[in-house]
């Protein structure tokens, strides 16, 4: 007797991670907004898809950290492609991904000093995995600390605060200065070098030079004027900004981007951060400081730190402050040239006066006064 044929089975359909499909979703969106796909996540992930950006970060969190991710919380990326999520056991976290020159040996050294401050008591996040690969880069994860709220960093009050908070950092880490890897920070330059490798891909020094020679000749004195044998040698976050932090009641309750932490002569590191403390892109603030407030912030690190610094020391400082602000406008200035490094530089604007309000502005104005140097 004839019998019906057996059943069967319906082939099973691809189980979709609903922790991925979210993270793809939002790296989308972020890129939607961006209007581009920035130039470390093309250099970095093998797919620089969305979905190929959160496979890669959900393949990091499986392996390093043990656990899926459940949520994205957060993507951004410039220099670094950072997402924070929350993983399937509950844990919030952040993982980093750099770029592939950023050393091994100096993440490690930065996540040393990131756990004796977090020891300290000190708002540093804890660092949970060690430097491991990420497709072409290297990724490192941390817990999520995200306690307390922005503020407004050309309030004198917070100025104070940013100012004191970066010199006690500065004294917890004295005993740190030779934690080995900590001097490979990737804008570290060499004697004869005038800039940094800049810290973004966008930036082409070289094909806009042309307009930018004031700059280059007030940056090689400052520089001169900078690198003084004068100071105590310390730690220091170079990127020590309103953005980068969070306070809550006049405090600050959480600090971000240590892959700033850098080994700088004290003045150095308080002249340099007094050129940016008070922006916070995230929020829309691009101002920079006035010539008053940058010296105000030198001035207030020195009361943080209980010692006024040395008639030399100062000067050293003021150096440090122009030759920091001088690469921001050279950053300024290939923007203007290659339209944020979408296309090749276009010289015909390329000797326009500085837009107020500019980091060239700032330089073009106050070199003369920092150092005894101006535009020609």
């Amino acid at each position: 007797m004839a019998t019906d044929p057996p059943a069967r089975a319906a082939p099973a359909r691809p189980v979709r991670d609903p922790g991925l499909d979210s993270t793809a979703r939002l790296v989308a969106r972020r890129f939607d907004g961006w209007g581009f796909v920035p130039h470390l996540v093309r250099r970095v992930f093998a797919d620089p898809t969305p979905a190929g950006v959160a496979a890669a970060f959900g393949a990091f969190c499986e392996r390093a950290l043990l656990a899926p991710i459940a949520a994205p919380e957060f993507f951004d990326a410039s220099v670094g492609a950072v997402l924070g999520a929350r993983l399937a056991d509950d844990r919030r976290v952040v993982v980093k991904v750099h770029g592939p020159r950023t050393s091994a040996r100096y993440l490690t050294a930065m996540q040393t000093v990131q756990h004796a401050l977090a020891d300290a008591g000190f708002p540093a996040p804890a660092p949970l995995a060690p430097p491991q690969p990420l497709d072409a880069g290297i990724a490192v994860a941390e817990t999520l600390l995200d306690a307390g709220e922005r503020a407004d960093g050309h309030d004198p009050a917070v100025r104070r605060t940013i100012a004191r908070e970066l010199a006690r950092l500065v004294a917890l880490c004295r005993e740190l200065r030779d934690v080995d890897g900590l001097h490979e920070n990737a804008m570290a330059t060499g004697p004869a070098d005038l800039w940094p490798q800049p810290h973004d891909g966008r930036f082409d020094f070289a094909a806009t030079t042309p307009g930018a020679e004031w700059l280059d000749a007030v940056a090689r004195r400052a520089r001169a004027a900078r690198d003084r044998d004068t100071g105590d040698v310390v730690v220091g976050h170079t990127d020590w900004r309103v953005q980068h932090l969070r306070f809550a009641g006049g405090e600050l309750t959480a600090v971000y981007d240590w892959d700033s932490l850098a080994i700088q002569r004290e003045p150095v590191l308080a002249g340099g951060v007094a050129h940016l403390f008070g922006a916070d892109w995230e929020a829309g603030d691009i101002r920079f400081p006035t010539l008053d407030e940058a010296l105000g912030f030198i001035a207030d690190y020195e009361a943080g730190r209980g010692a006024a610094f040395g008639a030399e020391e100062r000067a050293v400082a003021r150096a440090a402050l122009l030759y920091a602000m001088a690469y921001t406008a050279r950053c300024e200035h290939s923007d203007a040239l290659t339209d944020f490094g979408t296309r090749p530089a276009d010289l015909t604007h390329a000797h326009d006066p500085a837009p107020p309000g500019s980091a060239r502005a700032f330089v073009a104005a106050h070199a003369e006064a920092l150092l005894g140097v101006s535009r020609p």
